[in-house]
């Protein structure tokens, strides 16, 4: 079972079918513990992050004034890494960056 906790004010509502979706099609044999923070992530120049805490919890921070395809795409690719750390694969950028568009068309497909 998962348990998820959204932190902070974001410019819109956080896009919970986006995560659901995600965790049920990719995580549904992993329990994890996921925390999301909404922050201005200006200064980073950064959409978002996304923190292995210890074992099955992660911590994902979202730039709190996004679009909603950009937010989409977002929470996507950092959940792409949690998939990469419970299945013991390298943390890669590009894999994660080039998972965004399958990973938005296969959600759009699934609504």
């Amino acid at each position: 079972m998962h348990s998820i906790e959204i932190l902070g004010e974001p410019s819109r509502i956080p896009g919970i079918e986006e995560i659901d979706w995600f965790l049920m099609e990719y995580l549904s044999d992993w329990g994890i513990d996921l925390t999301i923070e909404h922050r201005d992530l200006s200064k980073e120049g950064v959409y978002g992050w996304c923190m292995s805490l210890h074992g099955n919890e992660f911590f994902i921070q979202i730039h709190n004034d996004l679009s909603d395809e950009d937010y989409t795409k977002t929470i996507l690719h950092e959940l792409y890494h949690v998939y990469q750390h419970l299945n013991n694969e390298p943390r890669c950028e590009i894999c994660a960056h080039q998972m965004e568009t399958i990973l938005v068309d296969r959600f759009n497909k699934s609504l």
